[in-house]
């Protein structure tokens, strides 16, 4: 069992800081510099952490609230451990941190509670946010040397599967 908990503490901090550089940083090549930013200590900023059912942490993402009120919430520096890819951690953070966006952000749409989510998805994980129910845009661009487009989805609160922020958990 996977459980995907708030990083509340220096050592979450801690191993969230370090699946980041692993996944971003030494395989992706992103600079270090740019990888941690301001953003990480926004007081409106959530991170999570998918930990496995002895602690080990498998992978991390982080929301942004919306700049404005009517703009979509942000979720990004999304990372799974290579050990734990394929075995539906991305997803479950996905899933946890939609959930989330719902209830901080989420406003009355056609009888339901609705929030515009958007990321900025590498070109090569587009098949996987396309299977949550992303779109993606046709504009591509370049950050860090990798191809990059925005998808976006609209979560509402009559979407099934979905289990409270911190309670989202599946076999591995």
């Amino acid at each position: 069992m996977t459980t995907v908990v708030r990083v509340d503490s220096p050592e979450r901090r801690a191993a969230m800081t370090a699946i980041r550089m692993t996944v971003f940083v030494e395989e992706q090549h992103v600079d270090p510099a740019r990888e941690i930013d301001a953003l990480d200590d926004d007081p409106t900023t959530v991170h999570v952490l998918a930990l496995a059912d002895d602690g080990t942490p498998l992978g991390t993402a982080r929301l942004l609230a919306p700049h404005h009120g009517g703009e979509p919430a942000h979720i990004g520096r999304v990372a799974v451990s290579a050990a734990a890819r394929g075995l539906g951690v991305g997803a479950m953070l996905m899933t946890d941190l939609e959930a989330r966006a719902l209830d901080l952000f989420g406003a009355p749409l056609d009888g339901v509670r609705a929030v515009a989510v958007e990321l900025s998805a590498q070109e090569q994980a587009l098949g996987f946010y396309a299977r949550l129910g992303y779109v993606a845009r046709p504009e591509r661009y370049l950050d860090e040397d990798i191809w990059h487009r925005d998808a976006v989805k609209i979560v509402t609160s009559s979407d099934t599967g979905r289990g409270s922020p911190g309670s989202v958990g599946a076999g591995t």
